[in-house]
């Protein structure tokens, strides 16, 4: 489904500020493959995602998705291909738009606009038989607007809106990072039944160990922009947050500095 081949990337070329934060990166998602990704701070991370979603284009290698090359598509051209949750609960969603308005524009995300209602009736109630699965009570507040919601319910919100065409590759970047632990680990709960249920392709960045290896089929970890270890299958759920650290170790030479990771 994801092809990553030879993608480098490095910002401030030729300066004081250089930052080469992808070298020589190869990874191959397969369909269904639900992978995540941790590392240290400035590992390339963030920087891997961003590079796939097209915010920066990149300096060298090509990306391919589901058979499509989108090394040189827009970031706007990208989105029919793709799901995206941020860190940030406040992006994702339009603050000053209904629940409802919400999940219509991203019910019509890469299609042509036409003059037509902006929400039909049988979307209606297909949006409140969708927002009464996250047992949040949204469904009974289709006209509120979105900014009242809670972090949580917005996570919740924006899960629902990035996965509600079936990206080919959905994207989730630390999307629990800025929300309390409950809260947290009821994003994760919805996460993990919206991508069963589609059998969608996953990339997932966290800064929690623990959640790295409980979620998903497959780890990555990455350190100064290469990708230092790769695990799937029965090695992967066989693994623990002592042998992370260890494996980190080895691979790079030196202790993982991120307190984020650490702490969690």
């Amino acid at each position: 489904m994801l092809w990553v081949k030879h993608v480098c990337k490095t910002f401030n070329a030729g300066t004081i500020n250089e930052k080469r934060a992808l070298i020589d990166v190869d990874l191959h998602l397969a369909p269904g493959d639900f992978v995540t990704v941790i590392g240290g701070n400035g590992a390339g991370k963030s920087t891997l995602m961003n590079m796939i979603a097209g915010v920066y284009p990149i300096d060298s290698g090509t990306i391919e998705l589901d058979g499509v090359n989108i090394s040189q598509l827009s970031e706007p051209a990208r989105a029919k291909y793709l799901g995206r949750v941020f860190q940030d609960p406040m992006m994702g969603t339009a603050a000053d738009m209904q629940i409802i308005e919400n999940l219509a524009m991203a019910q019509r995300r890469g299609k042509m606009r036409t003059l037509a209602w902006g929400v039909t009736k049988n979307e209606k109630e297909t949006y409140t038989e969708l927002l009464a699965t996250l047992g949040l009570g949204l469904e009974k507040r289709l006209t509120s607007k979105v900014g009242l919601l809670s972090g949580g319910q917005r996570q919740a919100l924006t899960l629902l809106m990035a996965t509600l065409t079936e990206p080919k590759l959905l994207l989730l970047d630390e999307h629990t990072a800025a929300l309390d632990p409950k809260t947290a680990a009821k994003v994760l709960d919805l996460t993990e039944q919206i991508v069963d249920k589609h059998k969608l392709t996953t990339l997932m960045v966290t800064h929690n160990m623990n959640d790295a290896i409980r979620m998903g089929n497959r780890l990555i970890m990455m350190h100064e922009g290469h990708i230092i270890y790769d695990v799937s299958g029965a090695e992967k759920a066989a693994l623990t947050v002592p042998d992370l650290l260890q494996k980190f170790e080895e691979v790079s030479g030196g202790e993982l500095a991120n307190d984020r990771m650490l702490l969690s």
